[in-house]
């Protein structure tokens, strides 16, 4: 009897350890089954498919329960529209080091939860029309590291609720009309050095922005409307560029912003610098810039909250005049003169405006009368000469 029991006891240990064995040989084969040889399913939430070489984005081959999902250092240049229909539970996407070179419209379309997406160190030459249309939750587009030179109107249409988008490290030379039209909720947008056109509504359609950050810039001029249409914004900073010359409106059509800081740029001439009140403006910094040419008497017009103008460089010649009655010196010409600098003439450069006897110095359009009435006296006089020797008689 005992000898029979343990018999029994050993057929069903076998039998225990052979079904064991057999589901864990099923279990594999199924995750086998479920992931691509280029692919590790770390499992059924998260995919890394990183260096495999794909040459086009395995959409249908991936489950559809995926929330992260990495595709760096592949092979794949097209990301087609709806590239990932299906993937509806994805969270996070990063197609870093690919070789990209075009996003079609409305590539990233059905991803409503995705909320992280990241796009770096690939040969994308360009945003085009809708690429990143429609992207309501993602919070962080990271857009760094690329070959983007420049963006087209309505990229980001229809995407709110954006965090962050990082383009630094971009040869980007133009910011086309529109370009970020339809982007709202942004807490910082901050574009790369190098930039040398930004077209006329460039931001039209942008509101509810933490900051929009621009520096390092090399334009041909501010030109109007720039910011038309840009709105509700906490800090605009326009900064360590150059500007060459603020075209009239420049600033038209900007509103509703806390503060715009304009600060340790290189501008040739002031055409026309007006900010009315309706635009809402509470915070006006103007500091540490060159001024080349300032604003005639009239064109600087800033009716915002709050103007701080320090550690500019002006013109000290008869010019200063101009700026001493401007309203970059609306709260006080005493300080501003104590606080801003000469650049010209060369005797004055780099000495405080305060130093310099402006009692001295005659308006331009004295200058000029004064200049014209010499010039006047001198050719009569001349004239008189040249008479009296002709009318001298013959000896």
């Amino acid at each position: 009897m005992y000898r029979r029991a343990q018999t029994w006891i050993y057929l069903l240990l076998c039998s225990a350890v052979t079904s064991v064995s057999f589901t864990s040989q099923e279990d594999v084969t199924t995750e086998g089954l479920q992931c691509l040889l280029e692919c590790i399913c770390l499992s059924p939430t998260q995919v890394l498919c990183n260096t495999g070489g794909l040459q086009d984005i395995p959409t249908r081959q991936l489950p559809t329960t995926v929330e992260e999902l990495s595709l760096t250092k592949n092979n794949f240049s097209v990301i087609r529209m709806e590239a990932f229909n299906g993937l509806k539970a994805l969270r996070k996407l990063n197609l870093d080091g690919n070789t990209i070179s075009l996003i079609k419209p409305f590539a990233f379309r059905g991803l409503n939860k995705l909320t992280e997406l990241s796009i770096q160190h690939t040969s994308l030459p360009f945003i085009g029309q809708f690429s990143f249309a429609a992207l309501q939750n993602v919070t962080v587009l990271l857009l760094a590291n690329n070959k983007i030179g420049y963006i087209e109107e309505n990229s980001f249409a229809g995407t709110s609720n954006i965090k962050l988008i990082l383009l630094s490290n971009n040869p980007l030379i133009t910011i086309r009309g529109n370009a970020f039209s339809g982007l709202s909720n942004v807490e910082h947008l901050i574009l790369p050095s190098g930039i040398r056109i930004v077209e006329a509504d460039s931001f039209h359609g942008l509101q509810n922005v933490g900051m929009l950050k621009m520096t390092y810039m090399d334009l041909d001029s501010l030109r109007p409307n720039t910011f038309n249409g840009l709105s509700h914004v906490h800090e605009l900073n326009v900064q360590d560029s150059d500007l060459a010359v603020v075209r009239k409106d420049a600033f038209n059509g900007l509103s509703h912003v806390d503060n715009i800081n304009i600060m340790n740029n290189k501008i040739d001439a002031i055409e026309q610098l007006h900010i009315y009140s309706n635009s809402a403006i509470g915070m006006f910094r103007f500091h540490g810039n060159h001024v080349l040419e300032a604003p005639r008497p009239g064109d600087a017009v800033l009716e915002v909250g709050t103007i701080s103008a320090v550690e500019n460089y002006f013109p000290c010649d008869c010019q200063i005049h101009d700026v001493l009655e401007s309203d970059f010196a609306n709260s006080s010409v005493v300080e501003f003169q104590q606080r801003n600098f000469c650049i010209s003439p060369l005797e004055y450069n780099g000495k405080p405006m305060n130093t310099v006897d402006f009692d001295v110095i005659a308006r331009c359009h004295e200058k000029v009368v004064h200049d014209n009435l010499g010039s006047r006296s001198s050719t009569l006089a001349g004239s008189q000469l040249v008479l009296a020797i002709l009318l001298l008689p013959l000896v």
